[in-house]
């Protein structure tokens, strides 16, 4: 969770990335941008180009990785559940590799499950050692439409365990026929959902009691002052280079 320093600096970030007139609303790199500032970690130029391992931001010192996403939700209320992709997952084409050969989309519920938590469990097992990640989180921001409330959710990232579920395929309401969505559920609730038509994978998690809550006044700078004054701190900068353990950035 975000130490008192670190809430801080995560307010003045959102505003400060909000003020730019070119960017729309905080989502992919952008979040990423952020929370390196929040951490107060070296951050990459995306230019030089992206890992497709899990975790979007790591801290070497102590081991320390987050996978990072954010989410519009208009309903910010603790308790409420929210569903988000955590992975592509075409368990039927990676069947044999996964140790399930002869699996289709036709396969018992149980057997499609197994699968899809072997797929996943793989990817956090396999960008762990990658990365050099011990301790493991997810860390998802989530944000009304109109860009003024944020809720930062923080979770565990460790390998499910695959007896801990129950599986069946969603009933259509209309025709009350098999759906395409099958549901993994934990004590009743659903957790896990891949539908087989997009091959997606999604996580359903619950907004935490005590999670940090930041609301703003959505202030959006002119783009000619926007402008001018990125030219100026750039030109600074170029003047006075920072010096820290990332040389991408000073370059």
């Amino acid at each position: 969770m975000l130490t008192v320093n670190e809430f801080e600096r995560l307010r003045k970030a959102i505003i400060a990335t909000v003020a730019s007139p070119v960017i729309g609303s905080i989502e992919d790199y952008a979040w990423e941008a952020i929370f390196h500032y929040v951490k107060d970690i070296p951050l990459s130029d995306p230019a030089l180009g992206r890992s497709k391992l899990l975790y979007d931001a790591v801290d070497f010192t102590t081991q320390t990785g987050w996978s990072l996403k954010s989410l519009q939700f208009n309903n910010l209320t603790p308790g409420n559940t929210f569903f988000f992709v955590i992975q592509r997952a075409d368990v039927v084409k990676k069947a044999a590799q996964l140790g399930f050969p002869g699996l289709t989309e036709r396969s018992l519920p149980e057997e499609l499950g197994a699968a899809i938590i072997q797929h996943w469990n793989e990817k956090i097992i396999t960008s762990k050692l990658a990365q050099g990640v011990i301790n493991s989180y997810e860390c998802i921001l989530l944000k009304k439409i109109r860009g003024n409330e944020y809720v930062y959710c923080e979770y565990p990232l460790e390998p499910l365990v695959a007896t801990n579920y129950s599986w069946a395929w969603t009933v259509d309401k209309i025709s009350g026929k098999e759906g395409v969505g099958l549901q993994g559920t934990v004590a009743g609730k659903t957790d896990l959902m891949w539908y087989k038509n997009q091959k997606q994978l999604f996580r359903g998690r619950m907004i935490p009691q005590e999670a940090p809550r930041i609301s703003i006044d959505r202030i959006r700078l002119a783009p000619d002052r926007y402008v001018e004054t990125m030219l100026a701190a750039l030109q600074a900068q170029i003047n006075n280079p920072v010096i820290d353990d990332n040389p991408e950035l000073n370059s």
